[in-house]
């Protein structure tokens, strides 16, 4: 009887395992079908009047949204408005580097130009749970305030001070509050560590123009599950930089700044690296487990090569979960862009051996 109760016990088990693992992935592709992947254009940019903390003076920006309320007092950091945020930044060249955002809203707009300036870098630890040291008197702010007066303002050895109260800028916009970011098409390069530790972040969205990436650039980002090219996957991108610092689960869209709606959708799945000590004298052989390595070696000068990608199949359905195998074939059956027939038939095979696998009980 015992062990009769326990068949009964094992089979409920692995059938309420195969139901979940099913209702995973129809979540997992109705999730990527009612997507949003259009980027906010309503930002607008307002100067603000000086202020001075602790005796010293601020170069800073408000960003607010053009439906909100534009309501300001005299001192800037006395009241703020819905949908407002305070950024922190220092020229760069002929464009601005981006230092530190403040607002109230866990979805970031990076605004395309501050001060004239073009927004082309993301500075080191700029989005990390850990704060930056801020460079020293390179603050350089021209801003028009309340009375349109140009100013010019130098600062920045203050914010390092440990009292230094930043709670007047607003909330923090870093790894414990943010969830999506929206880089601008200008942005060209990532500092060391600027996404570190961002746990809450789902989504980020960029440009095509991204060319340098530092390191640690997305370490123990847990959450991070969508990544969006505003681009054509058929132009060079930075997403190969950018996918050798994503170890983990990821899906990739390609969506066209002409179009709301994506051009295509791949799924790249995670991959694991550990080094072997092979003798005495500590030399070290280099393991890797997991197509998505190689998968994320299919590009050709910053564009996705599609035969490559798909030529990972193979290998792919004996090392991969279900669960990957058909989140990669979904994706490239519903975006079939440049996919030939033999594959084609290949990931219709693996749906329906999945499917297969996972209906039946046993």
């Amino acid at each position: 009887m015992r062990l009769y109760a326990g068949m009964i016990f094992q089979t409920y088990s692995r059938a309420c395992s195969k139901i979940r693992k099913l209702l995973e992935l129809q979540i997992y592709y109705n999730r990527i079908l009612t997507m949003d992947f259009t980027k906010n254009t309503n930002l607008s940019i307002e100067k603000i009047s000086e202020n001075k903390t602790s005796g010293t003076e601020l170069s800073v920006t408000k960003i607010y949204d053009s439906t909100a309320e534009k309501t300001f007092t005299n001192n800037a950091f006395s009241h703020f408005v819905t949908d407002t945020m305070t950024i922190l930044w220092e020229p760069a060249d002929s464009g601005c580097r981006l230092l530190r955002c403040f607002g109230n809203s866990p979805i970031l707009n990076v605004p395309d130009m501050i001060d004239g300036r073009t927004v082309s870098e993301m500075g080191a630890y700029c989005f990390s749970r850990s704060r930056p040291r801020f460079p020293e008197k390179i603050y350089k702010t021209i801003f028009i305030d309340i009375e349109n007066q140009e100013t010019t303002l130098e600062s920045g050895q203050a914010f390092n001070q440990k009292d230094f109260d930043f709670s007047a800028f607003g909330t923090e916009l870093d790894g414990t509050f943010l969830e999506e970011i929206t880089l601008p098409d200008c942005a060209t390069t990532l500092h060391n560590a600027a996404f570190y530790n961002c746990r809450k972040l789902k989504k980020l969205s960029v440009g095509t123009a991204i060319s340098g990436i530092g390191s640690d650039e997305f370490m123990n980002d847990s959450q991070l599950e969508h990544l969006i090219i505003r681009g054509k996957d058929s132009e060079a991108t930075g997403l190969p930089l950018i996918l050798e610092r994503i170890a983990e689960n990821i899906t990739v869209s390609f969506c066209p700044d002409s179009s709301s709606s994506p051009e295509s959708i791949v799924f790249f799945p995670e991959y694991y690296e550990w080094l072997d000590e092979i003798s005495p004298a500590h030399i070290f052989s280099r393991s890797i487990h997991g197509e998505g390595f190689r998968m994320r070696k299919s590009f050709e000068n910053g564009i996705l090569n599609y035969r490559k990608y798909d030529s990972c199949l193979e290998n792919a359905l004996t090392v991969e979960s279900p669960e990957s195998l058909c989140k990669i074939a979904l994706n490239r059956l519903r975006w079939p862009s440049r996919l030939e027939d033999i594959f084609r038939e290949k990931y219709e095979n693996v749906i329906k051996n999945i499917w297969a696998l996972l209906l039946p009980l046993p």
